[in-house]
């Protein structure tokens, strides 16, 4: 009976210890809960803080901040570029023309397209100079055959490029002054009739500058219009200046009838008439090339030697039907007439 007893006391004890202690364990547990919780609650509401703090003012500077460069860093681009233009439009072309696993050491790209210049000299087409050209002129004007000076610029060339080389998206970006010029992209059936008027033209001055809206669409567009070059005769598209600052042009139109065509043809009138010239007719103003027929109709009721024409694009398509309809000497004047009106180039 007493060893029941003992055990009976000792089996209490040890549920109040498990009791105790599992009561110490609970309540230790619950301490690290509530630490926790506050530990995230003060957390997050740091966070909050931190997003809704207003911006630091940035902290002065101390020392003064030195301003760009500007010209050392224009010299740069520029060096890079060119660096990069040079490789891309040369050394890179180059390279690829070459076997594959050798080097062409010691030769620069220039040497190269030199070599290679000589090696088609042959094939080069001759410019006329301006005095061959007023000597063509002269001619006809003595001997009353005809003759037409057409010139080809930016605007004519990209004119001509349109859906042919180029698109005519590309065109009417590149060419924002088309319409000014006469001409609104797209345009086919002015391009076909501008493209045959320079086939028909007795001489076409085209540009001698290498960027690709200038020479660079030359033969392309001749290529793309069925214009063959080795029977044409060339001079330079600035030939009208070089008439007029050499004194070509003050020989030709003294005491000769001269038509002027253009939408500064009454101002120009006047001061070719100061300088000799005989005015058989002013015919402004030319808006477009929709207004060639009318031109042309007009020009018909006058009698003339030599027609000035500035019109811009419209200018090649007249002055070729000019000189093949009605057997004049017709010349593309371009903004010549501008010059020569505001006097900045004087006839002498």
């Amino acid at each position: 009976m007493a060893k029941i007893t003992v055990r009976r006391r000792r089996a209490s004890f040890v549920r109040k210890m498990r009791a105790s202690r599992k009561g110490r364990l609970s309540r230790r547990a619950g301490r690290l809960y509530r630490k926790r919780q506050q530990a995230l609650g003060e957390r997050a509401a740091r966070e909050m803080k931190r997003k809704h703090r207003p911006a630091a003012e940035p902290a002065a500077s101390t020392k003064q901040e030195t301003p760009p460069d500007v010209e050392t860093e224009r010299r740069l681009s520029y060096e890079d570029g060119f660096r990069k233009g040079k490789y891309e439009g040369g050394e890179r072309i180059v390279a690829r023309l070459l076997p594959v696993m050798t080097l062409l050491p010691d030769m620069s790209v220039e040497q190269v397209i030199s070599l290679g210049v000589e090696q088609v000299r042959h094939l080069l087409k001759p410019l006329m100079g301006v005095a061959e050209v007023f000597q063509e002129l002269e001619t006809a004007l003595q001997e009353r055959t005809p003759c037409s000076l057409v010139r080809l610029g930016d605007g004519e060339l990209l004119a001509l490029a349109h859906d042919t080389v180029l698109s005519a998206e590309l065109v009417r970006r590149e060419g924002a002054f088309l319409e000014y010029s006469g001409m609104s992209i797209p345009d086919h059936v002015h391009r076909d009739q501008l493209a045959e008027a320079v086939r028909r033209a007795s001489i076409i001055g085209v540009p001698v500058a290498p960027e690709p809206n200038f020479q660079g669409l030359l033969s392309p567009v001749f290529q793309a219009h069925g214009i063959e070059i080795a029977p044409r005769r060339f001079t330079f598209s600035t030939i009208n200046y070089s008439l007029a600052e050499e004194g070509y042009l003050l020989r030709m139109i003294q005491g000769r009838r001269a038509l002027v065509i253009g939408n500064m043809a009454h101002s120009l009138a006047t001061a070719l008439a100061g300088k000799g010239a005989v005015i058989a007719g002013a015919i402004s103003p030319v808006k477009g090339i929709h207004d060639i027929p009318a031109v042309l109709q007009e020009a018909a009721e006058h009698d003339y030697d030599l027609a000035v024409v500035a019109a811009g694009i419209p200018a090649v398509i007249l002055v070729q039907r000019l000189a093949e309809q009605f057997g004049k000497v017709a010349i593309d004047f371009g903004h010549l007439a501008n010059r020569i009106v505001n006097g900045n180039i004087q006839l002498s």
